[in-house]
């Protein structure tokens, strides 16, 4: 039995290199802090959902998104260029808000604990 599926390490693999990516060879713009946070493939590894993360405000985020739009075809060919598999998945880039949530959970809790004082 195998401890980890194709997906699995496909989607590691697809994460690192895009990290690696948006820091070598295609950086985004200066004042937008991207982080890759989870590659999610389908069972037949043709579609990648690639989530990310922004350090900033909705206008940071927005230039992200209009960077993943405008270097959707870019990063894939890089990416096939870096991973050797036989089909390189389609790419969709979708915002991933769990930081913010979990910062303002951890800020809601600190002003309670700070009440309780």
């Amino acid at each position: 039995m195998r401890d980890f599926k194709r997906t699995d390490r496909l989607s590691s693999q697809i994460g690192k290199e895009l990290s690696n990516l948006l820091i070598d060879t295609l950086p985004p713009p200066a004042d937008v802090l991207i982080s890759i946070t989870e590659v999610s493939l389908t069972k037949d590894l043709r579609i990648a959902k690639v989530y990310y993360s922004v350090y900033g405000d909705n206008n940071a985020i927005d230039r992200a998104e209009n960077y993943f739009k405008d270097n959707i075809k870019r990063i894939r060919m890089e990416l096939a260029g870096r991973i050797r598999v036989r089909f390189m998945p389609e790419l969709t880039f979708n915002y991933d808000p769990s930081i913010e949530r979990e910062q303002r959970i951890s800020e809601l809790l600190n002003r309670i604990k700070k009440d309780e004082k």
